[in-house]
């Protein structure tokens, strides 16, 4: 009786993890966008010290314009 309660379970996690989402299918403006980066081989990465403190348009303009890998780290000590 203990095998097949635990045989249930482990069948019942395998199928369970078995039925994911299926990925998103890229537009053509998406594959397009990503092939226009291949373009370009440098990457930025953007720190400030508070959240308020972003300048979206530089990221902008560095993620789409340029066609620059771009990232941003908000570095806070958590108050408020």
């Amino acid at each position: 009786m203990r095998f097949r309660l635990t045989l249930l379970l482990v069948l019942s996690f395998f199928l369970y993890k078995t039925q994911g989402q299926a990925p998103d299918k890229p537009t053509s403006s998406d594959i397009y966008h990503s092939i226009q980066k291949l373009n370009f081989l440098g990457s930025a990465l953007y720190i400030a010290a508070h959240p308020d403190d972003e300048n979206t348009r530089l990221i902008s303009y560095l993620s789409n314009g340029v066609k620059a890998r771009t990232g941003y780290l908000s570095i806070t000590r958590g108050d408020g």
